[in-house]
């Protein structure tokens, strides 16, 4: 299966136009080769990316779950495409101490927001697929491991 991206462009587009020219990825190819994240458990698949954000997709399998972590900077947009699950949420002070946990159950359709210094940790109550919207360092270099937020 080739993933090579397919570049959308027009002849009569200059050269510089075309280098900002969008990739087209396919969400279910790119999910049957997603690479394992051993930071948080789960295999992400990069969609599409940008100097300042990025777009992935990831699959969970019923009963698994997202290693709980909070970002310093930026929000990541998550939208659930398939199945359903729990996203548990909470503050982080400044000291990495956890504050009050809220949960809330989410289904395929629902999109939500989390903001920097919450962390969070999504848990799949049937098989999920989901995308979210993040900067590139949320994948890299802005991500702190939490302990477990879910029962």
């Amino acid at each position: 299966m080739n993933l090579s991206p397919i570049l959308v462009s027009n002849p009569e587009h200059s050269k510089q136009e075309q280098d900002f020219m969008e990739t087209v990825t396919n969400i279910n190819e790119a999910l049957e080769i997603a690479k394992t994240d051993k930071n948080v458990g789960i295999a992400i698949a990069p969609l599409s990316t940008g100097i300042n954000f990025c777009l992935f997709s990831a699959e969970i399998k019923e009963g698994k779950k997202v290693g709980c972590h909070y970002h310093s900077h930026g929000e990541e947009v998550y939208s659930i495409l398939s199945g359903s699950g729990i996203i548990y949420t909470a503050l982080v002070d400044e000291e990495e101490q956890i504050g009050e946990i809220k949960s809330r159950q989410v289904y395929a359709g629902d999109n939500f927001t989390i903001n920097a210094g919450t962390a969070h940790q999504l848990k799949a109550v049937s098989d999920l697929v989901l995308m979210f919207v993040c900067p590139p360092e949320h994948v890299s270099s802005d991500r702190t491991m939490l302990p477990c937020l879910t029962p």
